[in-house]
């Protein structure tokens, strides 16, 4: 029956193959129980070894990335917002304009490659990026995005890596490593820093084009334990806490909110590869102190109101707000987001709140990926009020908030004083 079904040339190899492939699986397991394999990371891969795992890893990103990119992404209010995180992050590894890999980095295999140069960067396609920084890369020391759920999040970052690499390291220094909206704040660097080569041990490692050793080099040192707390939160929200684009303004809400907010984070409830990496840094004593900063300071409007029909409709925006969408079983925003009921049930205000940040939250709703201070909630009102939404009235009830002055509210020390 055998025979009949393979020939018989094919039949007497099948018994000698399967001894060989006994033979070379009993070599193996005795190779790895004794130890004598080489894991350590002073020494490079072998070649073809080092080959064959990075076509595989370019063959399997081309394979998965299916997400298409939104449409806005090469928008400065992108790239703004991802070159926070990547300041903040991506920078340890894979350096910036100005600053070369720190010789930790440079110590590991495979090395992150440094996304300065065009050439990592540029053989990506937007998709295939974002598969990247989403689902991370085996054996490479490559992390998944930390936040299920926030691919907005990630085509920030996207937008920043795509735009990278012709920025001048004045402009990166701006967007990464002090906040956007503060271009006079004091940087790391008074000057654009002039890159000096330095010598490591494996530094004549090839392709040298793919990594940088030249000062000064980025540190993993903790701003947020060893530092000034507020710096580091002044990246992305600005030295008057105003924020602006993707950034919310922390001037607008109240202490409690604030505290909540930055514990649920910390907890992983509110979802945000962003915050949830600053976070988690914090002590009890630091995320009360912060909330009682940003409390304190004067409230603002995060941005100059926009004009009618420029990116929503006022008018529909105001009826959104104050009377709601009838037709569609929707109450007015104003029932849960005025001031009294913000502070006492924890919504926050969003009177002067970023335009771009109100529009982009509503969408996150939407999507069923923002996460609470309380964490999912099965029957959360905003994931259903934000399903009911379309575009264009979520374009038109954020430019209306945006525009609404939050000096015409009474103050949260008011309202607090009351309870």
């Amino acid at each position: 029956m055998f025979r009949s079904i393979f020939p018989f040339r094919l039949t007497q190899w099948l018994g000698p193959l399967l001894v060989a492939a006994l033979l070379a699986a009993i070599g193996a397991i005795v190779i790895v129980t004794s130890g004598i394999v080489d894991l350590s990371a002073a020494k490079p891969h072998p070649e073809l070894w080092a080959r064959f795992l990075h076509y595989t890893f370019t063959r399997s990103t081309a394979f998965h990335a299916d997400e298409q990119p939104p449409a806005d992404l090469d928008t400065p209010v992108r790239v703004a917002a991802g070159a926070g995180y990547y300041g903040q992050v991506c920078a340890r590894c894979h350096g910036g304009p100005g600053f070369g890999q720190n010789p930790v980095v440079l110590s590991m295999h495979p090395k992150p490659q440094y996304l300065v140069n065009d050439l990592p960067v540029a053989k990506f396609t937007a998709p295939e990026l974002f598969r990247i920084v989403k689902a991370g890369v085996k054996y490479s020391a490559m992390p998944s995005w930390p936040a299920d759920r926030r691919d907005d999040e990630i085509w920030q970052l996207v937008a920043f890596l795509r735009a990278m690499p012709t920025m001048s390291p004045a402009t990166f220094q701006n967007l990464a490593l002090v906040s956007h909206a503060q271009p006079n704040a004091t940087a790391p660097f008074v000057d654009p820093p002039t890159l000096a080569p330095y010598a490591l041990r494996n530094d004549k490692e090839p392709p040298l084009i793919a990594n940088s050793y030249k000062t000064p080099v980025f540190g993993f040192s903790g701003l947020a334990l060893s530092g000034d707390v507020t710096a580091t939160c002044a990246r992305c929200h600005g030295a008057n806490g105003a924020g602006g684009g993707a950034f919310p303004n922390l001037t607008l809400q109240s202490r409690n909110y604030l505290a909540r907010t930055l514990t649920a984070y910390a907890a992983g409830r509110r979802r945000s590869g962003f915050m949830q990496m600053v976070a988690t840094e914090l002590s009890p004593s630091q995320i009360d102190a912060l909330a009682g900063y940003y409390s304190s300071l004067p409230r603002r409007s995060t941005e100059a109101a926009p004009a009618n029909g420029a990116a929503g409709d006022m008018a529909t925006g105001q009826k959104l707000a104050l009377i709601g969408l009838p037709s569609a079983g929707l109450g007015a925003c104003a029932g849960c987001h005025g001031v009294t009921r913000a502070a006492d049930k924890a919504y926050p205000l969003i009177e002067g709140q970023a335009q771009w940040y109100i529009a982009n939250q509503l969408r996150v709703f939407r999507a069923g990926g923002r996460g609470g201070i309380e964490g999912d909630r099965p029957n959360d009102p905003m994931v259903a009020i934000a399903k009911k939404l379309n575009d264009a009235e979520i374009s038109s009830v954020a430019a209306y908030y945006a525009a609404q002055p939050p000096a015409l509210v009474q103050s949260f020390a008011a309202v607090e004083q009351k309870k």
